[in-house]
């Protein structure tokens, strides 16, 4: 069959400009002079969709995640704005600066698309430019925690191919801005950025925050305005918006505080102290010494005597408080409890930089306390103090110094074990106050682990399942059992033991699994928030051991020891309460839902819940907020 002579003609020009046979088509078809002033700019179609192709690819992948799913109007509202502003660039820029937008953003959303994903996988929620702040957090890092979502790299993958066809397009005839093009491009960057300030003003408008009032669309409207979430930021506002924010949110962030915020933190905190009452726990163990161990990923069904009989038997002779959860804020799941613990307030959320923890005052932080009554206060962790850079952060807290692995000279610091060579430096002063943070808990797990090495007979003797990682976490957990018995062993043949009161609580639930779903198997819930249900308890040689059934978290930790200790707390924002008191008596998690040891409700499901704890927790988050940007106690002094 003859070809047709102007297709030959067409082919053998082609031939001769050196084009391959689809920028033959693209020339011969697309680029036609039949309708002149068009079809050369098509190639903004392909660049235009690779926008929203990679934004839903990853709300769909995570759709279940967050308070909304991937029909949500206003994320896709704000991708469109995006891509209209993009493609503007791309249509009135000459070719060098339009080679950029056109190939340099889209490829660096793809990277934190991707990102976003190992996040979500390692850390169950995603990334947030303020991570990078954390100091050595990547140390403690392992590729084995993060897994890629497929389908968050099909949709990269589509992305990155469309910009390659329309780059593909673009290099047949590269048409040069004229006016049409110029005009067309301004045109749709305004009416993008039009969208973009239409969907932030019209469907997230900043809630009136003196009556604290609160709705599904407040919860969404928080959740985009203050970025306590990044799960639920990204999901309320997209790919494109919640980076955008997230970023300029981190290189602005917030450091001040009005007058006005200033009188409503004065105002909560006289509120906070006028219901302040004493209870028979009052000041029942002042004087004594103190050793606050905080227990790397130890999860409830890991304290248990087949894999822990030193801690199990403290637990058993304890004050124990069975409804202890630890929400997580940050990424860094054991500096969030970390500092929770420690200053009863939460972790800088909402664009605040995360330099407060090393510069901001901080005078009821629980070594501050203990320093005011003339205890001695030092912190102890196997890991160096470059890791979230404790040993400034901790001294900042009022520690007098912060060990790490090697000023302990541990043999391997991934074994608890060697933490007993501090025991000098814990137990030195009258009276003592000692933080000491296990480490042995931790991931990766595997063959190779110190821990499992150490504990492999015994761990796969005792265990009670084989699947997952379930074994190598017994290891670990036998791991920093050890350490326990060496402690109290210590104790008891430094006769202090009698006098001194052994407090435990677990920094996060044990996502080093890396199976939530074997996790809620074994833990017997539903969700990611229940799943963080962990221990807290107290051990002393003067307290029956007694089960407290009221709902605590770990803000709550600090008024707790403060009664129990006689500490004077007055003057103190604490977002938390006593423990063993009348107040409080509920948890809730960074998302807005709650759990008072009845109800659990979700911030996911829709409704308000009880419209007062709503409101309470809305404020609880924003003043605590506030404390922070502002450094609201050194403005004080």
């Amino acid at each position: 069959m003859a070809t047709h002579p102007k297709k030959l003609e067409k082919k053998q020009e082609g031939k001769a400009l050196g084009l391959t046979f689809w920028q033959c088509f693209a020339r011969n078809r697309l680029y036609s002079t039949s309708v002149p002033g068009i079809k050369p700019y098509l190639y903004i179609i392909p660049f235009f969709l690779a926008y929203f192709v990679l934004d839903l690819s990853l709300r769909f992948t995570y759709r279940g995640a967050g308070i909304v799913g991937v029909k949500f109007l206003p994320a896709s509202l704000f991708t469109l704005g995006w891509a209209l502003v993009f493609a503007g660039l791309v249509f009135f820029l000459p070719k060098i600066p339009r080679w950029f937008v056109r190939c340099v953003p889209l490829v660096t959303f793809v990277v934190i698309a991707i990102t976003h994903s190992g996040f979500m996988s390692a850390f169950r929620r995603f990334f947030s430019f303020s991570v990078l702040t954390y100091g050595g957090t990547g140390e403690f890092m392992d590729a084995s925690y993060i897994k890629i979502d497929w389908k968050v790299i099909v949709g990269a993958a589509i992305a990155v191919l469309l910009m390659m066809t329309s780059g593909r397009l673009l290099r047949v005839i590269p048409p040069k801005p004229v006016k049409a093009s110029v005009l067309a491009g301004v045109a749709a960057c305004l009416v993008g950025v039009g969208v973009i300030a239409f969907t932030h003003f019209h469907y997230f408008p900043v809630a009136d925050t003196v009556i604290w009032e609160t709705s599904q669309e407040d919860n969404r409207s928080k959740a985009y305005h203050e970025l306590s979430d990044s799960t639920n930021a990204l999901m309320v506002s997209g790919l494109y918006q919640y980076t955008v924010r997230d970023l300029v949110r981190q290189v602005f962030p917030a450091n001040t505080m009005s007058n006005e915020e200033r009188q409503q933190v004065d105002q909560y905190v006289a509120e906070y102290e006028a219901a302040q009452t004493d209870n028979e726990y009052t000041g029942l163990l002042a004087g004594k010494n103190v050793i606050l161990v905080q227990l790397e990923a130890i999860d409830t069904w890991m304290l248990q005597e087949a894999y822990m009989p030193n801690l199990s038997k403290l637990k058993a002779e304890s004050i124990s408080f069975t409804n202890h959860y630890t929400p997580a804020y940050i990424t860094a799941g054991t500096f969030n409890t970390e500092f929770m613990t420690n200053t009863g307030l939460l972790p800088a959320t909402g664009g605040i930089a995360t330099s407060v923890y090393g510069n901001n005052s901080f005078p009821y932080s629980l070594a501050n306390l203990f320093g005011q009554q003339g205890y001695t206060a030092r912190s102890f962790h196997n890991s160096e103090g470059n890791i979230y850079d404790r040993s400034n952060i901790h001294l900042n807290l009022g520690y007098e110094q912060y060990y790490g692995g090697t000023d302990l000279a541990m043999e391997n610091y991934q074994m608890d074990r060697y933490l007993i060579n501090g025991f000098d430096q814990m137990t030195e002063g009258n009276p003592f106050f000692s933080f000491v943070i296990t480490l042995s808990g931790h991931g990766p797990y595997g063959e190779d682990n110190p821990s499992y090495q150490a504990h492999a007979e015994a761990a796969q003797a005792a265990a009670q399942r084989t699947d997952g990682n379930y074994v190598y976490a017994v290891a670990g957990a036998m791991e920093t059992d050890q350490f326990i018995g060496e402690l109290v062993d210590s104790l008891t043949q430094a006769n202090l033991l009698e006098d001194t009161v052994l407090i435990f609580y677990a920094d996060h639930y044990n996502y080093y699994m890396m199976d939530d779903a074997l996790n809620m198997d074994i833990k017997g819930v539903d969700n990611m928030n229940m799943l963080q249900h962990t221990d807290f308890f107290i051990w002393s040689a003067d307290l029956e051991a007694t089960q407290v059934d009221k709902v605590t978290s770990s803000v709550d930790v600090l008024p707790t020891i403060a009664n129990l200790f006689g500490l004077d707390t007055s003057g103190a924002f604490l977002v938390g309460h006593d423990g063993l008191g009348d107040q409080g008596g509920y948890v809730f998690f960074s998302d807005g839902s709650w759990y008072d040891g009845e109800t659990y409700w979700s911030s996911q499901g829709g409704g308000t819940g009880d419209p007062d704890r709503s409101a309470e927790i809305t404020k609880l988050t924003t003043l605590s907020n506030w404390v922070l940007a502002g450094d609201y106690y050194r403005s004080q002094e």
